[in-house]
């Protein structure tokens, strides 16, 4: 991989799920060091939990692989995770291991196809479909992951 449209596209992605990226806490910085019980925790019913959160980014993390190998993925779902200390933490590695396979298949592409459009009725290169369904995205909800633990910190105090 010499391409430095590609490395860029990496290194930023990285900058999300492990950080240090200065606005915000990256999703690694947020969830590393939670216990099951905070993973499970949830505000309110049918609010989703940390864990729920972590589950969709693995899915979020497949489905972009599968864009970029097969163009066609299947449309992530929603799961309700349960489990133990140990159940965590296997996530927390599938986690880890998915964000490595994204980037190994990442590391495959040349900076010519980050910009060309694979589907011309949606009219976006790949590298614009990569940026929203990506980094954009894990952004998002490592803002939500980062809340919750700000709201759980805050019941614990009171």
């Amino acid at each position: 991989m010499s391409d430095s449209l590609v490395r860029a596209l990496i290194s930023h992605i990285d900058s999300v799920f492990v950080g240090p990226n200065g606005d915000y806490a990256a999703v690694l910085e947020v969830v590393e060091t939670l216990s099951v019980k905070q993973a499970l925790w949830n505000p309110v019913p049918n609010q989703n939990s940390i864990w729920q959160i972590v589950e969709h980014l693995i899915d979020s993390k497949e489905w972009q692989i599968a864009m970029l190998e097969q163009r066609n993925p299947a449309p992530t779902v929603w799961g309700y995770p349960f489990g133990d200390e140990a159940a965590w933490q296997d996530t927390l590695v599938r986690l880890k291991a998915a964000h490595q396979r994204l980037k190994l298949t990442l590391e495959k592409l040349s900076d010519a196809d980050l910009l060309a459009v694979p589907d011309a009725k949606v009219g976006l290169t790949l590298i614009e479909l990569i940026l929203s369904s990506g980094p954009a995205h894990e952004a998002h909800h490592s803002g939500q992951l980062d809340y919750l633990r700000g709201m759980q910190a805050i019941i614990a105090t009171k």
